[in-house]
């Protein structure tokens, strides 16, 4: 019987990682830096299609790797190996996504006040990166963006809101992110979108717009 705790030292050749035995056939990979976006796309899109693998999730830095215990970490663990050192020479299969925003959030003009800049600076700042989707959390198909300009980096409100609308589009520490459904928040809304986010009706992950590796880009509609 395996030990639930088990952890095990695993040193792939640009970006060593821990494999932790969670039981029930479950496993958490986590890589030790948090440049590893990519590394984790990889995982998720090869995984997913493994059918010993229930269900990967991507985090920050981890993949969560749902199996039906057959698994064993010394296997997975040669079957993560293979898929870093090989599918960098692949076309990662990925969507882009073009987001219309009007920017009439609440938090506009305050925002505009902590950076010192003008509301038409911050929008430029907003809408020209082009956004990653790092992984899903918080409410369903809530995606945390990278590719914030840094000149937007401001800590989430000190009194989050009660209710944030479905389609908000707002910021918060080095991320951005668009709210899914209604929802408490404490990010910095700076406008409003009416693409669609997340099917209720949906039973897996066709429920989600956006998936982790996907790209993104904010583009600004007239008010």
């Amino acid at each position: 019987m395996r030990n639930p705790s088990q952890t095990e030292q695993c040193h792939y050749v640009d970006e060593p990682y821990q494999l932790h035995d969670c039981g029930l056939g479950d496993w958490l990979l986590s890589f030790q830096s948090p440049d590893c976006a990519s590394e984790l796309t990889r995982l998720f899109q090869h995984l997913k299609t493994d059918p010993t693998v229930l269900e990967p999730v991507v985090g920050y830095d981890s993949l969560l790797i749902r199996t039906d215990g057959t698994p064993t970490s010394h296997s997975l663990t040669s079957k993560i190996d293979g898929i870093l050192k090989t599918s960098h020479r692949e076309q990662i299969s990925t969507q882009h996504h073009d987001i219309q925003v009007v920017y009439n959030g609440p938090d506009l003009e305050e925002v505009a006040e902590l950076t010192k800049l003008t509301t038409e600076k911050i929008i430029e700042a907003h809408t020209a990166p082009l956004y990653t989707v790092r992984f899903l959390g918080f409410s369903p198909g809530f995606a945390y963006l990278d590719g914030l300009d840094p000149i937007l980096h401001l800590p989430r409100r000190s009194t989050p809101r009660p209710k944030m609308a479905a389609g908000a589009v707002a910021i918060g520490a080095a991320h951005a992110g668009i709210y899914s459904i209604p929802s408490p928040g404490g990010w910095n809304w700076l406008g409003n979108t009416d693409h669609p986010l997340f099917n209720k009706n949906g039973l897996d992950a066709t429920a989600f717009t956006l998936h982790p590796g996907d790209t993104l880009r904010f583009h600004p509609l007239a008010s």
